[in-house]
């Protein structure tokens, strides 16, 4: 049998040791399995952001990738430690809100990590990734299906849904997201495009569609200002914001050589506006 990829999501850094022995407990139990980072410099707690870089990174792994998602404020709670299967893929973290974006239009599958079987042998309560989640990764690679971890859970804590609204010739969003590069994604897409000048939405959270046939006379404003939206960085004029529909086919707010977070003063749960 073909072991299956791990891709790690965390909040804990890598001046810690805390991944690396997560690695060493996933290379004990499925020494055959290949692991990679997708990121481990999540902020730390930061559900919210931990959740849209898991979804961001499931549209591009392949079917059957185990995602090892710890970003865990209430290890040793009362909340749940979980295996999700969903479109294909296998999700094992807390039951914290951290796999919301993932379940929007989806059906799924998820089943409590309680059997000690697939557990260390004396898990404590500050260190589940280690304890508990890792160990159920490296299982659900070797082939042991979900059921078998435990009961089935049958309601996932979700996130608060972000905004993504369609009045007349306008579509209301709002900051999601930003990268070290200072772009910022925003809830408005999954946007993509029949023709060069085209725009097409099939939403990405619910049923909203829409569609313009000329991109060019579309508008974002974002507080005071009206911007353009581009299909490129290099359309941009160095230093100045504009929207593009980013590799996620969100819309995105960026700068040419420079961050639109600092230059627009933008954060997470900031208004957008779309019209056209």
């Amino acid at each position: 049998m073909k072991q299956p990829l791990i891709a790690l999501l965390t909040d804990f850094g890598t001046s810690d040791p805390y991944v690396g022995i997560m690695k060493g407990i996933l290379a004990s139990i499925s020494p055959e399995t290949r692991f990679i980072d997708l990121t481990n410099h999540i902020p730390p707690g930061d559900i919210q952001r931990g959740a849209f870089a898991l979804w961001q990174s499931s549209l591009d792994l392949p079917s059957g990738t185990i995602f090892l998602a710890v970003v865990d404020p209430g290890v040793g709670t009362e909340r749940k430690a979980i295996c999700l299967d969903c479109a294909g893929q296998r999700f094992i973290g807390p039951d914290n809100g951290l796999f919301s974006f993932l379940l929007y239009g989806k059906e799924y599958h998820a089943w409590e990590l309680s059997n000690p079987a697939y557990q260390l042998s004396t898990p404590g309560s500050t260190f589940h990734g280690r304890d508990i989640f890792a160990p159920a990764a490296a299982h659900a690679a070797n082939g042991i299906p979900g059921e078998k971890f435990g009961n089935p859970v049958k309601s996932i804590k979700r996130l608060a849904e972000p905004i993504l609204e369609l009045e007349g010739n306008s579509l209301s969003g709002e900051v999601l997201s930003s990268d070290r590069f200072g772009n910022l994604s925003t809830s408005l897409g999954h946007f993509h495009s029949k023709d060069s000048w085209d725009l097409i939405l099939s939403s990405w959270i619910n049923q909203t569609k829409c569609k313009t046939k000329d991109r060019s006379c579309v508008e974002i404003l974002v507080k005071d200002k009206t911007l353009p939206l581009v299909k490129t960085f290099s359309s941009i004029p160095e230093g100045n914001c504009a929207g593009l529909i980013g590799s996620t086919g969100l819309l995105e707010i960026v700068c040419n050589l420079g961050s639109a977070k600092d230059i627009l003063g933008l954060k997470r749960g900031d208004p957008i506006l779309l019209r056209w």
